[in-house]
């Protein structure tokens, strides 16, 4: 009896033995530690960013004719300068800038659509405002390119005036438009850049009341200009 417990408590050991063997490689694989979950990137915040820039450009008039006119030419040179802050909403930003327009000519009278110069000097100063909201766009592929466009509002002042006249003779006005730009800069280091951009302005019925204007049908101080920048700042 003793015998026969022995030979069968042998051969049920052997057979868990032989059980545990066979499942062993699957349990191990089933242990094998899993790697962890990559953890969520946070979104990366943004701060303002303040910079500078001083432009010059040209301005071509809407008013053509009746700065040809006066000055000899439908165009001319500007100078100016602004600050823009980039605000942490993506790539939002605002823009406060001004430049300035001098042409000099001369005093002119209309009458039967013929045109009568008067020998009087007369200088011409154009000096908008401008305040824009816009927004860059930022290429992962070239980081140092940036565009943008924008638009906002714009308060241009207006001056005529000469030698020994009078405050009647003078003139000196401000007018309200708007205006749109868009262009590019380049970064050269982390804070300096260049910009090239063009821009559109529409100051409707600040002329046409008198003169040439009104002789040309003229009414829009506007015009179109095309400025290079260089750009301080982040």
């Amino acid at each position: 009896m003793i015998g026969e417990s022995m030979r069968r408590y042998a051969i049920a050991a052997a057979a868990v033995a032989t059980f545990g063997l066979l499942h062993a490689p699957v349990a191990f694989a089933q242990r094998k530690p899993q790697p962890r979950p990559a953890a969520a990137a946070r979104p990366q915040s943004r701060s303002i960013q303040i910079g500078g820039y001083g432009m010059f450009g040209n301005i071509n008039f809407t008013a053509k004719e009746s700065f040809d006119t006066i000055t000899g030419s439908p165009s001319g040179p500007i100078f100016g300068g602004g600050a823009r802050v980039g605000l942490p909403f993506g790539g939002l930003f605002v823009d406060v800038g001004a430049w300035q327009y001098r042409g000099d000519g001369e005093r002119v009278f209309v009458a039967n659509d013929e045109i009568f110069r008067l020998g009087i000097p007369v200088e011409i100063t154009v000096t908008p405002i401008e305040l824009s909201a816009g927004w860059q766009f930022r290429l992962r592929r070239l980081p140092k390119f940036i565009p943008y466009v924008a638009g906002g509002l714009t308060s241009m002042s207006y001056t005529e005036t000469s030698d020994f006249a009078t405050d009647a003779e003078n003139v000196e006005e401000r007018f309200n438009g708007y205006h749109m730009f868009g262009g590019a800069q380049y970064l050269i280091t982390r804070w300096l850049g260049v910009a090239g951009e063009a821009s559109w302005t529409t100051v409707p019925d600040a002329i046409g009341e008198a003169g040439v204007s009104e002789a040309f049908n003229e009414t829009d101080l506007g015009g179109t200009t095309f400025r290079f920048k260089i750009t301080i700042g982040r």
